[in-house]
């Protein structure tokens, strides 16, 4: 390129296949031993970088100025030879908050992504986040449904059960996990924090590199990790950084000057700058900028976001303010507009983003953690804390529970509420605690039924930890125990889990009385227990005793009387009273499609027992239409979700006991073929069909047990 053209402006994706296209002499051919060194020193000869955003990128990054990488060529070249040799990883950055470590990892991902590679990006901001992002990397890789169950649930295999995925497929792919710094998050369940014996959810492979970012800076966390510094960028490029944002302000000597006073930290130069072109600032050149600053206390990410927000104000904004002080409550990533405060908010949106304070996304904004930070070091008295816990419980309120549909947005405000329970649990009173609780059990009970598990029992446990001063006797506090006994139930302990039951149950009893609601949601539990673990005679006494008093309260159609109806007809259909459970389940079935509908998942979960029931009464051909029935109103799921594959395993298990063998090996070979893709081989349902067709080719029928 030549001095009189114009320097172009490239993604980092353009990077390699514009110095190539240059020819040898521009750069040599790309070989990691040799050429890394070259090609950096053409970037920053030759190109101008630019990021494109990625969807798939953490919204921190997404938008980043090129500015943010300048002075970082070394490390982005130490990350690419990595990259190339990832046995020797995984690689921890490491710095304080507003260092660039999120920008640098960011760069990397696109150049991979520019050579075709896979790229995945994972928050280990709040535990629900990390889950769900290591969960749709298991099904980006073909996992089956008991490895994406294991990754959410937090079962002690996860983290195997994704290495074993990662390890066979193609190579040269990219893991980020970035904000870890809580390195407990990357840790297997009963090994050590961060990333030191090889266990956990950051390791090295052959096939592909793992990248984690974090302000923890303990070298014990990492010893399992090539740990790279990411510090302050010295006075040449920092300067240059704020020359490259805001040419206008001044000359080189007072673009140092003002760096020397940021530090050389990329944050604090990046808002400095931003502001000093903006159509806001008051101080508009370096030396008056530098001035204002040595006037203002605090750290110079602090004294810049301040320096911004008066000159919003000034300029017709005042709200700004306002709104960053609210934002400054929740957690930093993926904040939802909906929660902020709504007078003037457009504007204070498009003021906060000109100065770069956030990043704004359609629906939602992100604060850097650094600014986050500040911004909370100011706030005085509850009364913003209360009023960000009631713009977030005003939003989970429009929220179902039971509706799939809803489950995103329940982990998106789960984070913020996690947030405020670390931060606002001890500044605010008993009235604007208990909201904070309630808005817990609604969360944890959300991602009970979206099968993070392991998510809502950490939630759960923090919020009983920062909300002890309601007292153990509260009705929301009760709650949130509930739901912690579920989850525990969920991961399969079910003897700690009924413990807990008991226990709330006796509070429940003595508090609120035997026939309150919550009271009955405990003896409910207490009767699902005892039938899973196979104490029928009990269940359905504890059923019967549950369903007369909720009968007392409400009219039998009700959805929670609905579904003790359905457990106790189970209850007696499991001690071989079958025909008295049939005409229990009949009356159900009845109730369910006239509240419900026909195509409800409780209606047609009724109508699959009464199916069952019917086989067990050895009426197949009766049964057979029954399941032939359910196969059709269950069409509009897909082939290989859980209820269609139950149905054609019982399905064959009708039309094997009619003596029709080879059409029923055949439906169970199609069931085990679909159980091994989606469950996995080593799931308790894979088990059975695996087990029922090796048996009918020895000429055994065995019956079916139909799961409650």
């Amino acid at each position: 390129m030549s001095n009189d053209e114009e320097r172009a402006p490239l993604t980092f994706a353009e990077v390699y296949r514009r110095a190539r296209a240059a020819g040898a002499g521009a750069v040599p051919s790309f070989d990691f031993e040799r050429g890394l060194a070259d090609l950096a020193a053409w970037i920053d000869r030759e190109v101008d970088v630019v990021e494109e955003t990625e969807q798939d990128l953490a919204p921190a990054v997404a938008h980043r100025s090129p500015t943010e990488l300048r002075g970082r060529q070394d490390l982005l070249a130490e990350l690419l030879a990595l990259a190339e040799r990832p046995e020797h990883g995984p690689a921890v950055l490491v710095g304080q908050a507003g260092a660039g470590k999120s920008a640098l990892v960011a760069a990397l991902a696109e150049l991979m992504r520019g050579w075709g590679r896979q790229v995945w990006w994972i928050s280990a901001a709040d535990l629900a986040g990390f889950s769900m992002g290591v969960a749709r990397v298991v099904r980006d890789l073909g996992g089956s449904l008991t490895d994406v169950e294991s990754v959410t649930k937090g079962a002690a295999d996860g983290p195997d059960r994704l290495w074993r995925l990662l390890d066979r497929s193609p190579l040269g792919w990219l893991l980020v996990i970035d904000n870890a710094d809580d390195p407990w998050t990357l840790a297997a369940p009963g090994a050590p924090a961060g990333v030191q014996d090889g266990a956990g959810w950051a390791r090295a492979s052959r096939h592909g590199l793992v990248v984690v970012t974090s302000r923890e800076t303990d070298d014990r966390m990492w010893t399992g990790a090539r740990t790279i510094g990411v510090g302050h960028l010295g006075v040449a490029d920092a300067a240059q950084v704020l020359r490259d944002l805001a040419p206008q302000a001044g000359d080189e000597t007072g673009a140092r000057a003002l760096a020397r006073r940021l530090g050389g930290l990329p944050l604090a130069l990046q808002l400095a700058g931003r502001y000093l072109r903006s159509g806001v600032a008051q101080w508009p050149t370096f030396t008056e900028y530098d001035r204002a600053l040595g006037g203002l206390e605090g750290t110079m990410v602090d004294r810049a976001a301040e320096l911004s927000l008066d000159g919003l104000a000034r300029h017709g904004v005042p709200q700004a303010r306002e709104l960053m002080r609210l934002a400054s409550c929740y957690a930093p990533d993926s904040i939802p507009t909906r929660i902020l405060p709504t007078t003037g908010l457009q504007e204070a949106l498009d003021g906060l983003s000109g100065v770069g304070l956030i990043q704004e996304s359609p629906a939602s904004i992100t604060l850097h953690p650094a600014v986050t930070d500040a911004s909370r070091a100011h706030l005085e008295g509850p009364e913003v804390w209360q009023s960000a816990i009631g713009h977030l419980v005003g939003a989970l309120r429009e929220l179902s529970f039971g509706q799939p549909e809803h489950w995103p947005q329940y982990r998106l405000l789960g984070q913020h509420l996690l947030a405020l329970l670390d931060t606002a649990a001890h500044r605010v009173g008993h009235e604007h605690l208990a909201l904070l609780v309630e808005a817990t059990a609604e969360v944890t009970r959300a991602l009970i039924h979206s099968g993070a598990g392991r998510a809502a029992g950490t939630l759960g446990q923090i919020a009983l930890a920062r909300c002890a001063a309601l007292g153990e006797e509260h009705r929301a506090v009760l709650r949130v125990r509930h739901y912690l006994a579920w989850a525990v139930a969920d991961a399969g302990d079910l003897a700690r889990a009924e413990a807990i039951y008991l226990d709330v149950l006796g509070v429940r009893r003595r508090v609120l009385g035997d026939s309150d609601p919550d009271t009955l949601d405990s003896r409910h539990e207490l009767a699902w227990i005892a039938s899973r673990l196979g104490r029928w005679a009990e269940a359905e006494q504890r059923y019967r005793d549950t369903l007369r008093d909720r009968l007392v309260l409400a009219a039998p159609d009700v959805r929670e009387t609905l579904t003790t109806r359905h457990e106790l007809a189970y209850a007696m259909a499991r001690q071989g009273r079958t025909e008295e459970a049939r005409r229990a389940f009949e009356d159900v079935l009845r109730d369910r499609r006239r509240v419900l509908s026909d195509l409800a998942p409780q209606t047609l979960q009724t109508q699959h027992a009464i199916a069952w029931i019917t086989a067990r009464q050895g009426r197949w051909a009766e049964a057979e239409g029954l399941y032939r029935a359910l196969l059709d109103l269950r069409s509009v799921l897909e082939t290989d979700h859980p209820h269609v594959l139950l149905t054609l395993h019982e399905l064959a298990w009708t039309i094997a006991r009619q003596g029709r063998r080879a059409e029923a090996e055949a439906i169970y070979r199609r069931v085990l073929e679909r159980r091994r893709r989606t469950l996995g081989d080593d799931h308790p349902d894979t088990d059975t069909t695996r087990w029922a067709l090796r048996e009918l080719q020895r000429g055994r029928i065995v019956d079916a047990v139909h799961p409650a």
